[in-house]
């Protein structure tokens, strides 16, 4: 889980803010609540960067749009002895709510080099809404010094929300994400996920399931909890990788003969003792099914597994296969079953016995097109 990121950074290197707690919550009569921010700045690019200065500020306030009202609580810190040998951390006694870091000497910063530090123990006013801390950096012989901002929700006292995170951070290509986070109800307050389709209200549910995913997709969970005129807005993000997923090709010039291969797709038979399905395209059916306990005696039905295909206009030829022991080698996954399928078939697939059993059948087309399921009638 991290925050969202600056859409509109003009800076050379790479700064990542972490509020701590996150969101930050406002103090409440005479308890004071206090915040860390925990400042990154790495450099990606691919030679040393020479930082004259980095100033990082807070408005100073009492308003929903101010972080303190007492600047002179941050405590800038850092831990990294060495990194103290070559760098500055400190507060700047002129702009009440800044800090700056500067270079000892002529210090840079090589090409994967990485900063750690952070504004401590700042004390948090009243009001909630939204502030910010801007950054503006200073690279030597640069004209003008490049920046960004990055948002800090204040909520009310008490309120919490984190944890937003997927089920498994790696899916194959056609199966959705499963995206769970914690959070409290407060009247007003919305849950916003914001993905590659339509942003879906989630406020009433702390999971939700994606579309199908087909390439690398990143999701973003938006929390808005309003109070008067103000509202606090904070921001997650987590990212699902897909394996082998759909290319984005752009201008693709084919000067030859090409065939275009497609990844194997789970049939999803549910409790149906029959299915039927019609083929788009030739392509074949592999799967397997192995009782979850053995069936020794002969006379009891085995766990079946058993698929027909019908060439168009043609006679139906059945593939079976039966489970009788449970136990299995290591890898084995049980009686395994491939079936040819031409276009245009029709094909049924059909389970049998009374055993429990487990069962698994993809389809991998040749060409463009799916095993498209048989409404019943």
């Amino acid at each position: 889980m991290e925050g969202r990121r600056p859409d509109d950074s003009t800076c050379v290197l790479t700064y990542d803010v972490e509020p701590d707690p996150a969101p930050i919550q406002v103090s409440s009569g005479p308890t004071v609540k206090q915040a860390t921010l925990r400042i990154t700045v790495t450099n990606h690019q691919q030679r040393a960067v020479h930082l004259e200065a980095a100033r990082f500020s807070f408005p100073v306030g009492s308003g929903p749009e101010e972080l303190s009202s007492n600047p002179g609580s941050a405590d800038p810190v850092t831990d990294d002895e060495d990194q103290n040998k070559f760098w500055r951390f400190e507060l700047d006694q002129e702009a009440p709510g800044t800090a700056v870091l500067t270079p000892r000497r002529s210090a840079t910063l090589p090409p994967g080099g990485q900063l750690e530090m952070a504004l401590a123990h700042i004390e948090i006013n009243t009001a909630v809404g939204t502030s910010k801390l801007t950054i503006e950096e200073r690279i030597k012989n640069a004209e003008e010094p490049h920046g960004e901002e990055w948002p800090l929700a204040k909520v009310p006292a008490g309120f919490t929300t984190g944890d937003f995170r997927p089920e498994r951070i790696l899916v194959r290509s056609g199966i959705p994400a499963e995206l769970i986070w914690r959070g409290d109800s407060r009247p007003g307050a919305t849950y916003t996920m914001l993905h590659d389709g339509p942003p879906v209200d989630v406020t009433n549910v702390r999971y939700w399931k994606s579309p199908p995913l087909h390439r690398n997709t990143a999701f973003a969970l938006v929390v808005r909890v309003p109070e008067g005129d103000a509202t606090a807005e904070h921001a997650m993000t987590t990212m699902v990788t897909v394996a082998r997923p759909h290319l984005v090709v752009n201008d693709l010039t084919v000067n030859g003969p090409t065939t275009l291969t497609h990844v194997s797709t789970d049939l999803d038979l549910g409790d149906a003792p029959e299915l039927t399905y019609t083929a788009e395209t030739d392509g074949l059916l592999v799967g397997y099914v192995r009782a979850d306990q053995d069936v020794p005696d002969t006379e009891d039905p085995a766990p079946t597994l058993t698929v027909t295909v019908a060439p168009d206009g043609g006679t139906g030829r059945a593939t079976s296969v039966q489970s009788r022991q449970a136990e299995r080698a290591p890898g084995d996954p049980g009686s395994r079953l491939i079936a040819v399928v031409p276009q245009g078939s029709s094909v049924a697939v059909a389970r049998a016995g009374t055993t429990p059993s487990t069962h698994r059948l993809a389809w991998l087309p040749f060409g463009t097109g799916e095993l498209k399921e048989v409404a019943q009638s």
